[in-house]
């Protein structure tokens, strides 16, 4: 008689067998899904990237050709920008399309899209073989605002001066696809100022002519120039956030230090506006035709009433010299007793001093000049770009500047042209954001 062997104990994990390797290898297929499904969408996130970048560039270089004559079909130029920068099949994508939308306003506007083919995932789903990917982008043509200040003194006779006109007309140029979307201006002086031309549209022909007319003359008025440039007719930009604000430049240009300033002066009971040219202390009269008030030298002293007695005492009197009352020895920020020259302080303005004695106050005066006049434009939000030249103090022009990265110099006048080329290069750069 056999007897039956004894069963053996349930074992769960025995009979849950299968079931385990069924569900392992359905564990497996989802996790080869989920890597299938994270390396294809890695890939999708990088097609959009790089379909991003060619229609930031699209855009760009369309919003800085909307008023390009050369380019009559915008549109298709942008498109292929675009494609240029997107090749096909790039990362496993199908050819891409874009499509341009201007504003008619300088804003140009690109969208783009194409399909990731999908490998891995396609493998677990046939369904998954093909992803849509797009994206847009926009660029828009700020509009600019642009004077030029131009030192014509004296000492930029011979080939400073032809080199400066052959840098300043190049600069010009630059901008001449956007003569009426853009503002120029153009300021010039030495012991005055002038302005060729005001800040308006319709620039290239009259700037190119006023800037070959140019000559080296006279001293070196900068402060008054300055301030000159600040009231040219700028737009107001005050309420406007500032990407939407156009750009708004001063280019200075200055070959020497101030030596030169504006003020009120009185000659015979009758005041003029004029300016202290250098340290002959003679004037200059400030009217439409900047004539001078007189030939020889102009003698602060008295209360400005004509000369009286003989000999050649400047002072008590004599007929070889101009009695005039400087207007500016009382001004709190200027004058005697200011502290831009503090030598002076405890003086009378009716005092009355030598040539010698008022060359550093003149001096004084006119680099203080430049340097509020510059910071009245930089506080109203125009950037200051200086270009120096030779035998002018950097610091100043720094200072004068809106920053370090904005002040240029050599001591090369054939280097000029390059210089305001690459203050042209930048602007254009930033006049499409």
């Amino acid at each position: 008689m056999m007897i039956p062997e004894p069963k053996k104990p349930w074992n769960p994990i025995r009979n849950q067998r299968g079931s385990y390797f069924a569900m392992s290898a359905l564990a497996l297929l989802v996790m080869f899904g989920f890597a299938a499904l994270g390396v294809e969408a890695a890939r999708w996130y990088a097609v959009q990237g790089e379909l991003a970048k060619s229609i930031d560039g699209a855009a760009f270089a369309g919003a800085a050709n909307v008023n390009n004559p050369n380019i009559p079909d915008l549109n298709l130029f942008v498109e292929q920008v675009a494609q240029a920068n997107f090749a096909d099949g790039l990362l496993g994508t199908t050819t891409a399309q874009f499509v341009v939308t201007p504003d008619g306003n300088g804003k140009i506007t690109v969208d783009g899209s194409t399909n990731a083919l999908n490998t891995l995932a396609k493998g677990y789903n046939a369904a998954y073989a093909q992803t849509h990917v797009a994206t847009e982008g926009s660029a828009k043509l700020r509009n600019a605002e642009i004077g030029m200040v131009l030192d014509v003194s004296g000492s930029m006779g011979g080939s400073p001066i032809t080199n400066l006109k052959d840098g300043a007309k190049q600069f010009v140029e630059n901008f001449s696809d956007q003569e009426n979307h853009s503002k120029f201006g153009l300021l010039t002086f030495a012991s005055g100022v002038e302005k060729p031309f005001d800040l308006g549209h319709g620039y290239v022909n009259p700037m190119d002519s006023a800037i070959n007319g140019l000559n080296a003359t006279g001293g070196t008025n900068s402060g008054d120039a300055l301030a000159q440039a600040n009231t040219l007719p700028w737009s107001d930009q005050s309420g406007l956030p500032p990407n939407e604000r156009g750009k708004q430049v001063v280019v200075f240009f200055s070959d020497g230090n101030p030596t030169a300033f504006r003020g009120d002066f009185q000659r015979n009971g009758t005041w003029y506006d004029a300016s202290v040219p250098d340290g002959s202390v003679s004037l200059r009269h400030h009217d439409e035709q900047h004539d001078q008030i007189s030939n020889y030298t102009a003698w602060p002293s008295g209360n400005g009433t004509q000369n009286s007695g003989s000999g050649n005492n400047h002072c008590g009197g004599g007929s070889s010299y101009e009695r005039i009352k400087w207007g500016i020895f009382d001004d709190p920020d200027y004058g005697l007793n200011s502290a831009v020259y503090p030598t002076f302080n405890g003086y009378s303005s009716t005092h009355c001093f030598t040539k010698w004695e008022l060359q550093p106050y003149i001096t004084a005066v006119a680099r203080q000049m430049a340097l509020d006049n510059a910071q009245l434009i930089k506080d109203r939000g125009i950037e200051i770009y200086t270009i120096g030249l030779g035998n002018v103090d950097q610091n100043l022009l720094e200072t004068i500047s809106s920053g370090p990265e904005f002040a240029y110099y050599t001591t090369d006048p054939t280097e000029l042209a390059g210089i305001f080329q690459q203050i042209a290069n930048i602007l254009k750069l930033v006049l499409v954001s």
